[in-house]
This record gives structure tokens, sequence and C-alpha cells, in this order.
């Protein structure tokens, strides 16, 4: 019985000394050989944990898309009572407006701009100029920095009366 207890405290310190070493290896000691002090920087490390979803956001901002037709200058005719072309040439006085698309995404997307036509019987139409693109993600963009782009859109035809002709759409897709 007293092996057995002379074995169990050997082991025991045996295992205090070992547990002590692995210890005093992790430590870091300094030694103050005068009066003052001593330091050591303290370091950290900052992890983020990113998660796989797509976030969209996509701001589109237009101007007012109010198109104006000059028919041409008009003059009184008091023989007739009606009003004569002076000046034969019509032509669109405000008839360009624009589409702004902005990506603010984590990921990129595809931009398609188009004209719907409401058939409202005239020639009407609006083009659109750079009407399909491709908008790179906002990563690594800072503030309000999204890639952008400028779909420019024209009116075209000759109206016959004033009124809503369609509308523009601005379809976003996930883009490859």
């Amino acid at each position: 019985m007293k092996k057995l207890s002379t074995i169990l405290a050997l082991a025991l310190v045996v295992a205090l000394f070992a547990s002590f070493a692995v210890s005093a290896a992790e430590v870091e000691h300094s030694a103050i050989t005068e009066l003052g002090s001593v330091s050591k920087d303290v370091n950290f490390t900052v992890e983020k944990t990113i998660i796989d979803d797509v976030v969209y956001s996509v701001d589109v901002a237009w101007n007012d898309l109010s198109f104006t037709y000059d028919e041409g200058k008009l003059s009184w005719n008091p023989e007739d009572h009606d009003y004569t072309k002076a000046d034969p040439e019509a032509y669109w006085s405000d008839g360009e407006g624009f589409v702004t698309v902005t990506n603010h995404s984590n990921a990129k997307v595809a931009v398609t701009v188009s004209f719907s036509d409401d058939n409202v019987g005239d020639d009407l139409l609006v083009e659109v100029a750079n009407g399909s693109f491709t908008l790179e993600s906002a990563v690594g963009k800072q503030g309000q920095d999204g890639d952008s782009e400028v779909a420019a859109l024209t009116a075209k035809g000759t109206p016959t009366a004033s009124g809503k002709i369609g509308s523009i759409v601005v379809a976003i897709a996930a883009a490859n």
C-alpha cells in the first residue's frame, strides 16, 4: 500500500512539472533590473463573417420625361379666321431625357432600359440609346459611389394631340 501511494505521489509530481513546463513555455517573462517599467504590445485580430446572400440595391433616377413638340410658328389669318404656319418647320423643342441607374448591390446587375408604347395611333416613340448595360458590384466602393450608367431618351415622330404615349421600363437582372 505504501508503494502504491509513493507511485501515485510521484506521478502527481511528474504531472505537475509537465504542466508547469508547458505553461512556462507559453508565458513570456520580462525582468526589470532597475526601477522603471516594462511594456508589451497588445495585438488583436479583426474577423468578419460574410453571409453569402446577395443584396440588391439599385437606384434609378430620371428627369421629368415630358417632351415638347413645337409644330412651328403660327400666325393669325383674319381673312380665314384660322392660324396658318409662319414657320413650317416642326421640331421637338424639348425632346430629350435620361435614366441614370446606379448599382449599390454586392453583385453585378444587368440593366435594360426600354420604351413601352401605349399604341395611341400616332407615329410617336421614344428611342433609347445605351439601353442595355452591366453594372459592377459596389463591393469596395466608398460612400454612395456605385457603378453607374446613363441611358439617353429621344422623342421621335409627329404627335396629333398631347398626352401619354407610353412608359420607360427599367429591368434589373442578375449578371454573370
